[in-house]
Order: structure tokens, then C-alpha cells, then sequence
């Protein structure tokens, strides 16, 4: 088996602390954020020079593309989305979009297991159901001339609390750990 690269223990260490942080406080720290994104371009600069830079930029920028609307109706978190966006940083637009997938899959398992255990899981599908049927038609995404342009929240904590939750920086940092095993 090969030894684990600088690269990958400093990604991992990095996403433990971001995980640490969410589970201690449902937060991940902006710093964290700006550190990691940094370091992963320097990884990058050093392997690839000037292509590197391209690499890392649009690896960070692809999650919040990709996962933008999912904030605003409150489905994951902005620290979640920045997580991968440090990912994206280290590795580029194909490994961070492949460890999306992977995290995904990981935290609909999570929050199946999550339900059942704490026994709402009927309550959160009727909920669902509707929540899709009150507003999938009145919220209008593009902004039209003449309409308000609004979101209204899946997932309110101020409501709800945290009971509903999962902290999906565990997915993400399982994605991760998958996609480094998938790699080598």
C-alpha cells in the first residue's frame, strides 16, 4: 500500500478540525476555510504551476455553484458547502463534484438512520409532501419582472431546532476518505 501523500493527511486533518467544529458548535469556521483554500492552492501552484491555480480555483468554486440553491431553502449548510470547496482547492472540479456524489449518498444514509431512530420519519416525508404542494409552484426562481423573488425554507432551525439535523461534514469527510481509496 502506498503512503498517505502530505497532501491527503493535511486535507484530512483540516476536514477533521472542520468536523470537530460542527459537531462542538454546528459551525465551520471561516478561517478554517480561508486556510484550507489557501494551502490547497499552494498544493496546487506547487505540482502545477500556473495550471494548478486554474485547478484549484474552479474545484472551489464548483460546489458553491453546484449547491448554492440547496442553501437558500436551508437543506445544507453554507459551512458544508465551503467544506467542499476546500476539497475542490486540493484536487480540482472532478474529484470534489465525484466526492459531492459520494457525500450525498452518504448523508441520505445518515439522515434515513437518523429518522428512524429518532422515530419521524413518516412526520418528515408528510412533511415534505406538503411543503412541496404549499410552495413548489409560488416560489418564483428567477426573479421575474413585477414578481418578488423569495425562498421559503425547508429547514428552519429557529423553528425546528437541531433535532432534525445531521452534521454532514461526516459525510463529507467519509467521501473523502472513499475517493482517496477509489484513487489509489
Amino acid at each position: 500500500m502506498k503512503r498517505i501523500s502530505a497532501k491527503i493527511a493535511c486535507l484530512i486533518f483540516l476536514i477533521l478540525f472542520g468536523v470537530y467544529r460542527d459537531l462542538k458548535s454546528y459551525k465551520i469556521s471561516n478561517l478554517l476555510i480561508v486556510i484550507g483554500i489557501s494551502i490547497g492552492f499552494a498544493f496546487q501552484t506547487y505540482e502545477f504551476g500556473r495550471k494548478g491555480i486554474l485547478t484549484g480555483l474552479i474545484g472551489s468554486f464548483l460546489p458553491i455553484l453546484l449547491l448554492f440553491i440547496l442553501f437558500l431553502f436551508k437543506v445544507l449548510g453554507a459551512g458544508d458547502i465551503k467544506l467542499f470547496s476546500v476539497v475542490g482547492s486540493f484536487y480540482g472540479a472532478t474529484f470534489v463534484f465525484q466526492t459531492i456524489i459520494i457525500a450525498f449518498l452518504i448523508g441520505g444514509l445518515m439522515s434515513i438512520i437518523h429518522l428512524i431512530k429518532s422515530k419521524k420519519l413518516i412526520y418528515r416525508l408528510q412533511f415534505l409532501a406538503e411543503y412541496i404542494q404549499a410552495y413548489g409552484s409560488k416560489v418564483n426562481y428567477l426573479g421575474e419582472k413585477g414578481k418578488k423573488q423569495f425562498v421559503i425554507p425547508y429547514y428552519d432551525i429557529k423553528k425546528d431546532g437541531y433535532g432534525g439535523t445531521i452534521h454532514f461534514s461526516i459525510a463529507i469527510i467519509s467521501a473523502f476518505i472513499i475517493q482517496v481509496f477509489l484513487a489509489y
